[in-house]
Protein backbone atom coordinates (compact mmCIF):
# COMPACT_ATOMS: atom_id res chain seq x y z
CA UNK A 1 0.00 0.00 0.00
CA UNK A 2 2.84 2.41 0.79
CA UNK A 3 4.38 1.74 -2.61
CA UNK A 4 1.09 2.23 -4.45
CA UNK A 5 -0.17 5.24 -2.49
CA UNK A 6 3.02 7.09 -1.58
CA UNK A 7 6.12 5.92 -3.38
CA UNK A 8 4.95 5.65 -6.99
CA UNK A 9 2.93 8.95 -7.07
CA UNK A 10 5.82 10.87 -5.55
CA UNK A 11 8.39 9.37 -7.91
CA UNK A 12 6.16 10.25 -10.86
CA UNK A 13 5.63 13.80 -9.60
CA UNK A 14 9.38 14.28 -9.06
CA UNK A 15 10.10 12.87 -12.52
CA UNK A 16 7.49 15.01 -14.26
CA UNK A 17 7.82 18.32 -12.41
CA UNK A 18 11.56 17.95 -11.92
CA UNK A 19 12.58 17.10 -15.49
CA UNK A 20 9.73 16.66 -17.97
CA UNK A 21 7.32 19.57 -17.36
CA UNK A 22 7.74 22.36 -19.90
CA UNK A 23 8.19 25.91 -18.59
CA UNK A 24 5.11 28.12 -18.90
CA UNK A 25 5.44 31.86 -19.47
CA UNK A 26 2.69 34.28 -18.39
CA UNK A 27 1.95 37.66 -19.93
CA UNK A 28 -0.19 39.83 -17.66
CA UNK A 29 -2.29 42.92 -18.31
CA UNK A 30 -4.86 44.90 -16.36
CA UNK A 31 -7.71 47.03 -17.67
CA UNK A 32 -10.91 48.73 -16.66
CA UNK A 33 -14.22 48.91 -18.52
CA UNK A 34 -16.21 52.02 -17.65
CA UNK A 35 -19.57 53.50 -18.49
CA UNK A 36 -19.53 57.07 -17.14
CA UNK A 37 -23.30 57.46 -17.51
CA UNK A 38 -24.02 54.45 -15.30
CA UNK A 39 -21.42 54.97 -12.58
CA UNK A 40 -22.78 55.36 -9.07
CA UNK A 41 -23.13 52.91 -6.20
CA UNK A 42 -26.43 51.33 -5.30
CA UNK A 43 -27.53 50.04 -1.91
CA UNK A 44 -27.25 46.38 -2.94
CA UNK A 45 -23.76 46.88 -4.33
CA UNK A 46 -22.63 48.70 -1.19
CA UNK A 47 -23.98 45.91 1.01
CA UNK A 48 -22.28 43.25 -1.13
CA UNK A 49 -18.97 45.12 -1.21
CA UNK A 50 -18.95 45.35 -5.01
CA UNK A 51 -17.76 48.34 -7.00
CA UNK A 52 -21.30 49.62 -7.44
CA UNK A 53 -20.81 51.02 -10.93
CA UNK A 54 -20.68 49.77 -14.51
CA UNK A 55 -17.00 48.74 -14.33
CA UNK A 56 -17.84 45.38 -12.76
CA UNK A 57 -20.54 44.65 -15.35
CA UNK A 58 -18.19 45.68 -18.14
CA UNK A 59 -15.53 43.40 -16.68
CA UNK A 60 -17.82 40.38 -16.91
CA UNK A 61 -18.71 41.30 -20.49
CA UNK A 62 -15.01 41.34 -21.27
CA UNK A 63 -14.41 38.04 -19.47
CA UNK A 64 -17.09 36.29 -21.48
CA UNK A 65 -15.67 37.66 -24.72
CA UNK A 66 -12.11 36.52 -23.94
CA UNK A 67 -13.37 32.96 -23.59
CA UNK A 68 -15.84 33.11 -26.48
CA UNK A 69 -15.71 31.22 -29.76
CA UNK A 70 -15.77 34.55 -31.58
CA UNK A 71 -12.47 35.61 -30.01
CA UNK A 72 -10.97 32.18 -30.71
CA UNK A 73 -12.03 32.21 -34.37
CA UNK A 74 -10.47 35.63 -34.87
CA UNK A 75 -7.17 34.70 -33.21
CA UNK A 76 -6.56 31.23 -34.65
CA UNK A 77 -5.91 32.21 -38.31
CA UNK A 78 -3.40 34.90 -37.30
CA UNK A 79 -1.57 33.34 -34.37
CA UNK A 80 -1.62 29.61 -35.25
CA UNK A 81 -2.55 28.57 -31.72
CA UNK A 82 -2.10 24.85 -32.30
CA UNK A 83 1.47 25.29 -33.52
CA UNK A 84 2.54 26.84 -30.22
CA UNK A 85 0.38 24.85 -27.85
CA UNK A 86 1.78 21.56 -29.20
CA UNK A 87 5.35 22.48 -28.23
CA UNK A 88 4.87 21.59 -24.56
CA UNK A 89 5.43 18.30 -22.80
CA UNK A 90 3.30 15.24 -23.46
CA UNK A 91 1.12 15.80 -20.39
CA UNK A 92 0.23 19.49 -20.60
CA UNK A 93 0.43 20.27 -24.31
CA UNK A 94 -2.44 20.46 -26.77
CA UNK A 95 -3.04 17.03 -28.25
CA UNK A 96 -1.56 15.28 -25.19
CA UNK A 97 -3.04 14.05 -21.93
CA UNK A 98 -4.49 17.53 -21.22
CA UNK A 99 -6.92 17.22 -24.13
CA UNK A 100 -7.22 13.40 -24.11
CA UNK A 101 -5.17 13.40 -27.34
CA UNK A 102 -7.92 15.32 -29.17
CA UNK A 103 -6.82 17.84 -31.80
CA UNK A 104 -10.17 19.23 -33.02
CA UNK A 105 -10.94 22.93 -33.20
CA UNK A 106 -13.33 22.60 -30.24
CA UNK A 107 -10.59 20.95 -28.17
CA UNK A 108 -8.23 23.78 -29.14
CA UNK A 109 -10.85 26.34 -28.11
CA UNK A 110 -11.29 24.67 -24.72
CA UNK A 111 -7.52 24.48 -24.33
CA UNK A 112 -7.21 28.23 -25.05
CA UNK A 113 -9.84 28.95 -22.38
CA UNK A 114 -7.60 27.21 -19.81
CA UNK A 115 -4.62 29.28 -20.97
CA UNK A 116 -6.44 32.61 -20.48
CA UNK A 117 -7.27 33.47 -16.89
CA UNK A 118 -9.49 36.47 -16.16
CA UNK A 119 -10.04 37.78 -12.63
CA UNK A 120 -12.27 40.71 -11.65
CA UNK A 121 -11.76 42.72 -8.49
CA UNK A 122 -15.22 43.08 -6.95
CA UNK A 123 -14.44 46.39 -5.24
CA UNK A 124 -12.57 48.25 -7.95
CA UNK A 125 -13.88 46.45 -11.04
CA UNK A 126 -10.33 46.12 -12.43
CA UNK A 127 -9.93 43.18 -14.81
CA UNK A 128 -6.66 41.24 -14.66
CA UNK A 129 -5.71 39.04 -17.61
CA UNK A 130 -3.02 36.33 -17.50
CA UNK A 131 -2.13 34.50 -20.70
CA UNK A 132 0.02 31.36 -20.58
CA UNK A 133 2.16 29.97 -23.40
CA UNK A 134 5.29 27.83 -23.84
CA UNK A 135 7.19 30.72 -25.46
CA UNK A 136 7.59 34.16 -23.80
CA UNK A 137 7.33 36.14 -27.02
CA UNK A 138 4.27 34.18 -28.07
CA UNK A 139 2.60 34.77 -24.68
CA UNK A 140 3.07 38.51 -25.15
CA UNK A 141 1.74 38.38 -28.73
CA UNK A 142 -1.30 36.38 -27.67
CA UNK A 143 -2.11 38.74 -24.79
CA UNK A 144 -1.68 41.81 -27.02
CA UNK A 145 -3.91 40.25 -29.70
CA UNK A 146 -6.61 39.45 -27.12
CA UNK A 147 -6.48 42.99 -25.82
CA UNK A 148 -6.76 44.44 -29.32
CA UNK A 149 -9.72 42.17 -30.08
CA UNK A 150 -11.36 43.29 -26.82
CA UNK A 151 -11.04 46.96 -27.80
CA UNK A 152 -12.46 46.23 -31.27
CA UNK A 153 -15.29 44.22 -29.72
CA UNK A 154 -16.19 47.05 -27.35
CA UNK A 155 -16.22 49.52 -30.26
CA UNK A 156 -18.45 47.17 -32.24
CA UNK A 157 -20.83 46.81 -29.29
CA UNK A 158 -21.00 50.58 -28.89
CA UNK A 159 -21.69 51.06 -32.61
CA UNK A 160 -24.37 48.39 -32.54
CA UNK A 161 -26.06 49.91 -29.51
CA UNK A 162 -25.90 53.35 -31.08
CA UNK A 163 -27.47 51.94 -34.23
CA UNK A 164 -30.19 50.14 -32.30
CA UNK A 165 -31.13 53.26 -30.34
CA UNK A 166 -30.63 55.98 -32.93
CA UNK A 167 -31.27 54.30 -36.29
CA UNK A 168 -35.05 54.05 -36.01
CA UNK A 169 -35.38 57.55 -34.56
CA UNK A 170 -33.26 59.06 -37.34
CA UNK A 171 -35.18 57.13 -40.01
CA UNK A 172 -38.50 58.38 -38.65
CA UNK A 173 -37.15 61.94 -38.53
CA UNK A 174 -36.01 61.68 -42.15
CA UNK A 175 -39.43 60.34 -43.19
CA UNK A 176 -41.22 63.24 -41.48
CA UNK A 177 -38.83 65.77 -43.01
CA UNK A 178 -39.56 64.34 -46.47
CA UNK A 179 -43.32 64.54 -45.84
CA UNK A 180 -42.99 68.14 -44.62
CA UNK A 181 -40.98 69.04 -47.71
CA UNK A 182 -43.73 67.54 -49.89
CA UNK A 183 -46.34 69.62 -48.03
CA UNK A 184 -44.35 72.83 -48.52
CA UNK A 185 -43.90 72.04 -52.22
CA UNK A 186 -47.63 71.38 -52.60
CA UNK A 187 -48.47 74.68 -50.84
CA UNK A 188 -46.11 76.59 -53.14
CA UNK A 189 -47.64 74.93 -56.23
CA UNK A 190 -51.16 75.71 -54.96
CA UNK A 191 -50.33 79.40 -54.48
CA UNK A 192 -48.69 79.62 -57.91
CA UNK A 193 -51.70 77.98 -59.56
CA UNK A 194 -54.40 80.01 -57.79
CA UNK A 195 -52.50 83.29 -57.52
CA UNK A 196 -53.56 83.66 -53.88
CA UNK A 197 -51.40 83.34 -50.80
CA UNK A 198 -54.26 82.53 -48.42
CA UNK A 199 -57.77 81.70 -49.74
CA UNK A 200 -59.22 82.35 -46.32
CA UNK A 201 -58.10 85.98 -46.42
CA UNK A 202 -59.51 86.31 -49.95
CA UNK A 203 -62.82 84.83 -48.81
CA UNK A 204 -63.06 87.26 -45.91
CA UNK A 205 -62.17 90.15 -48.23
CA UNK A 206 -64.87 89.17 -50.75
CA UNK A 207 -67.40 88.67 -47.95
CA UNK A 208 -66.66 92.14 -46.64
CA UNK A 209 -67.05 93.50 -50.20
CA UNK A 210 -70.44 91.80 -50.57
CA UNK A 211 -71.61 93.21 -47.26
CA UNK A 212 -70.55 96.71 -48.26
CA UNK A 213 -72.23 96.31 -51.68
CA UNK A 214 -75.40 95.05 -50.03
CA UNK A 215 -75.43 98.09 -47.73
CA UNK A 216 -74.79 100.32 -50.76
CA UNK A 217 -77.68 98.70 -52.69
CA UNK A 218 -80.03 99.15 -49.74
CA UNK A 219 -78.99 102.78 -49.39
CA UNK A 220 -79.52 103.48 -53.12
CA UNK A 221 -82.91 101.78 -53.05
CA UNK A 222 -83.99 103.87 -50.09
CA UNK A 223 -82.85 107.06 -51.82
CA UNK A 224 -84.74 106.14 -55.03
CA UNK A 225 -87.93 105.42 -53.12
CA UNK A 226 -87.58 108.68 -51.21
CA UNK A 227 -87.02 110.72 -54.41
CA UNK A 228 -89.89 108.97 -56.22
CA UNK A 229 -92.25 109.63 -53.32
CA UNK A 230 -91.24 113.27 -52.96
CA UNK A 231 -91.09 114.20 -56.65
CA UNK A 232 -92.81 111.72 -58.93
CA UNK A 233 -91.31 111.60 -62.40
CA UNK A 234 -87.98 112.95 -61.19
CA UNK A 235 -85.19 111.59 -63.49
CA UNK A 236 -82.94 111.28 -60.43
CA UNK A 237 -85.04 108.28 -59.36
CA UNK A 238 -84.21 106.49 -62.61
CA UNK A 239 -80.50 107.16 -62.06
CA UNK A 240 -80.70 105.75 -58.56
CA UNK A 241 -82.53 102.67 -59.89
CA UNK A 242 -79.81 102.15 -62.48
CA UNK A 243 -77.09 102.46 -59.82
CA UNK A 244 -78.95 100.00 -57.61
CA UNK A 245 -79.13 97.46 -60.44
CA UNK A 246 -75.37 97.91 -61.11
CA UNK A 247 -74.54 97.29 -57.46
CA UNK A 248 -76.75 94.21 -57.40
CA UNK A 249 -74.88 92.95 -60.49
CA UNK A 250 -71.60 93.38 -58.65
CA UNK A 251 -73.05 91.42 -55.71
CA UNK A 252 -74.09 88.59 -58.03
CA UNK A 253 -70.65 88.52 -59.67
CA UNK A 254 -68.94 88.33 -56.27
CA UNK A 255 -71.37 85.62 -55.11
CA UNK A 256 -70.50 83.41 -58.10
CA UNK A 257 -66.86 83.27 -56.93
CA UNK A 258 -67.70 81.78 -53.53
CA UNK A 259 -68.10 78.08 -54.63
CA UNK A 260 -64.68 78.14 -56.32
CA UNK A 261 -63.20 79.85 -53.28
CA UNK A 262 -64.77 77.24 -51.01
CA UNK A 263 -63.20 74.39 -53.00
CA UNK A 264 -59.88 76.19 -53.10
CA UNK A 265 -60.06 76.92 -49.39
CA UNK A 266 -60.82 73.27 -48.62
CA UNK A 267 -57.72 72.13 -50.53
CA UNK A 268 -55.64 74.84 -48.88
CA UNK A 269 -56.81 73.93 -45.37
CA UNK A 270 -55.99 70.27 -46.02
CA UNK A 271 -52.45 71.18 -47.08
CA UNK A 272 -52.11 73.54 -44.12
CA UNK A 273 -53.24 70.92 -41.58
CA UNK A 274 -50.86 68.35 -43.07
CA UNK A 275 -47.98 70.84 -42.90
CA UNK A 276 -48.71 71.83 -39.29
CA UNK A 277 -49.04 68.17 -38.23
CA UNK A 278 -45.71 67.31 -39.81
CA UNK A 279 -44.07 70.32 -38.12
CA UNK A 280 -45.33 69.03 -34.77
CA UNK A 281 -44.23 65.48 -35.57
CA UNK A 282 -40.80 66.75 -36.65
CA UNK A 283 -40.34 68.49 -33.30
CA UNK A 284 -41.26 65.25 -31.54
CA UNK A 285 -38.89 63.29 -33.81
CA UNK A 286 -36.04 65.66 -32.97
CA UNK A 287 -36.67 65.06 -29.28
CA UNK A 288 -36.79 61.30 -29.90
CA UNK A 289 -33.42 61.44 -31.69
CA UNK A 290 -31.91 63.35 -28.77
CA UNK A 291 -33.32 60.83 -26.29
CA UNK A 292 -32.02 57.95 -28.41
CA UNK A 293 -28.56 59.50 -28.52
CA UNK A 294 -28.66 59.98 -24.75
CA UNK A 295 -29.66 56.32 -24.28
CA UNK A 296 -26.88 55.23 -26.61
CA UNK A 297 -24.35 57.22 -24.58
CA UNK A 298 -25.78 55.72 -21.41
CA UNK A 299 -25.04 52.21 -22.69
CA UNK A 300 -21.59 52.98 -24.12
CA UNK A 301 -18.57 51.28 -22.56
CA UNK A 302 -15.01 52.56 -22.59
CA UNK A 303 -12.04 50.24 -22.20
CA UNK A 304 -9.10 51.79 -20.36
CA UNK A 305 -5.84 49.83 -20.37
CA UNK A 306 -4.14 50.21 -17.00
CA UNK A 307 -1.08 48.15 -17.90
CA UNK A 308 -0.19 46.69 -21.28
CA UNK A 309 0.68 42.98 -21.65
CA UNK A 310 3.99 42.22 -20.00
CA UNK A 311 6.90 40.58 -21.77
CA UNK A 312 7.91 37.68 -19.48
CA UNK A 313 11.62 36.92 -19.13
CA UNK A 314 11.32 33.91 -16.81
CA UNK A 315 8.73 31.18 -16.55
CA UNK A 316 6.07 31.30 -13.84
CA UNK A 317 4.99 27.71 -14.18
CA UNK A 318 4.64 24.99 -13.54
CA UNK A 319 5.12 25.58 -9.82
CA UNK A 320 7.33 22.52 -9.46
CA UNK A 321 8.13 22.56 -5.75
CA UNK A 322 4.53 23.39 -4.83
CA UNK A 323 3.20 20.46 -6.84
CA UNK A 324 5.81 18.03 -5.54
CA UNK A 325 5.20 19.00 -1.92
CA UNK A 326 1.44 19.01 -2.38
CA UNK A 327 1.39 15.53 -3.90
CA UNK A 328 3.70 14.24 -1.16
CA UNK A 329 1.49 15.66 1.60
CA UNK A 330 -1.71 14.36 -0.02
CA UNK A 331 -0.26 10.87 -0.54
CA UNK A 332 0.98 10.69 3.07
CA UNK A 333 -2.42 11.73 4.39
CA UNK A 334 -4.18 9.18 2.19
CA UNK A 335 -1.75 6.46 3.26
CA UNK A 336 -2.30 7.37 6.91
CA UNK A 337 -6.06 7.04 6.49
CA UNK A 338 -5.90 3.73 4.62
CA UNK A 339 -3.42 1.76 6.69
Amino acid sequence: MFVAVVLIPNLLSILYFGWLASPVYTSSASLLVLNPKQNGPSLSSLLSGASGDSSEQGGYILKEYFKSWDAFSRLEPRLKLADNFTTGDLVSRFGGFATAFQTSDVALWRYLQRKVEITIDQKSGIVSMDVDAYDPAYAHRLAAALLAEAVAHMDKMNDQQTGDFVKNAVARKASIEAALQRDLTALAAFRNRTGTYDPKELYLSNLALMNSLALKATELKSQREAVAAATPGNPQADNLATATQSVRGDIATAARTFPAMARSSSRYEKLLVSRDNNITLLAQANMAVQEAQANAEKNRYYLNVISNPSEPMTSEGPKRLTWICGIMLASLLLWGLLR
